[in-house]
């Protein structure tokens, strides 16, 4: 159970840096005075706000509160982590809503461009901590015993790749190859999307 259940908050934290990184993609465009695509940036909002609400932060935070009881020294980070959770969510709401509210032939907003950098580069940040300061500690102090008898409070398992919703975000991103987009009529040779499932892929067959 261990190994399956930080595999499944790994591999989204996989996906996540992934859909950052066609983000930051269109920030770039929008950077360039060029247009970027507005339903593709309102989707990415939404995914990246919304889906890691359904199951990653509960998980998290059950976990979170765990490890500040028996390991009271990393309280202060968990704080920190639990309060940029707080933020993401919350710009990632607006920005969506600023998104859906765009017209497709105006430039974005250059405040706009600056508060989805912002929220860019918290979550890179956030992911980068969690995955490099806490999940490891989170293994080192879980054994499997343990993990099978907490209650998380949802099902552990994670809304799969096969979602309609991620689905949905991912047609969108392969459609005219959108996802690989630069500006300038440049297209990036490397889809970090693809890869990422690759990684996934290769964990299910190898626990």
């Amino acid at each position: 159970m261990k190994a399956i259940l930080f595999e499944r908050l790994h591999g989204d934290h996989r996906r996540y840096a992934a859909l950052l990184c066609i983000l930051d993609r269109q920030l770039h465009i929008a950077a360039g005075e060029e247009l970027p695509d507005y339903h593709l940036l309102a989707g990415l909002f939404r995914y990246l706000t919304h889906q890691p609400e359904t199951w990653h932060r509960r998980v998290e935070g059950r976990l979170f509160e765990r490890l500040a009881e028996r390991a009271p020294e990393h309280r202060e980070l968990l704080a920190v982590l639990t309060e940029e959770h707080r933020r993401i969510a919350r710009y990632g709401r607006e920005l969506e809503d600023r998104m859906w509210r765009a017209t497709p032939e105006e430039a974005l907003d250059l405040n706009v461009l600056n508060l989805a950098r912002a929220f860019s580069e918290l979550y890179h940040h956030h992911l980068h901590a969690e995955d490099h300061r806490v999940l490891p500690r989170l293994e080192a102090h879980f054994p499997a015993r343990e993990l099978d008898a907490m209650d998380f409070g949802v099902s552990l398992e994670s809304p799969p790749e096969s979602a309609p919703d991620f689905q949905r975000l991912y047609r969108r991103i392969a459609t005219d190859r959108t996802g690989l987009r630069l500006g300038h009529d440049e297209q990036a040779d490397y889809c970090p999307l693809c890869a990422a499932g690759r990684a996934s892929h290769a964990d299910a067959q190898h626990p």
